[in-house]
């Protein structure tokens, strides 16, 4: 298991939708949603678009640019059975309203965009 860092606060993101940090040089789309937050791989594997810009419903992130989608929990991609597009999720804990992120290693830069 990845030991977990500090990346944004919960005050940082929308009440529904996304906020896009980047974490040295990975994105990574942090959403508040009825069922918890998320974090997962902010750039979509199709055109390179910002997911984080993109809406939910349901559990599912529709990218921006062409309306792919993908489920939050586990970073499926649903439009069709091509593994390749599926994103990368990262576990989340919060803490006193830190959202904390388990990654690889700790990170040198944060930066909310």
């Amino acid at each position: 298991m990845s030991p977990f860092f500090p990346i944004a606060n919960e005050a940082d993101l929308p009440e529904h939708g996304g906020r896009l940090v980047v974490v040295d040089e990975a994105w990574i789309g942090i959403f508040q949603t009825p069922q918890g937050i998320f974090a997962i791989d902010a750039m979509c594997p199709h055109a390179g678009a910002n997911l984080a810009k993109g809406d939910v419903c349901d559990g599912i992130l529709f990218c921006p640019v062409h309306l792919w989608r993908f489920r939050l929990s586990d970073g499926r991609y649903l439009d069709a059975d091509m593994e390749r597009f599926n994103l990368s999720t990262y576990e989340v804990q919060v803490v006193d309203g830190a959202i904390h992120v388990a990654l690889p290693k700790e990170p040198k830069s944060v930066r909310l965009v």
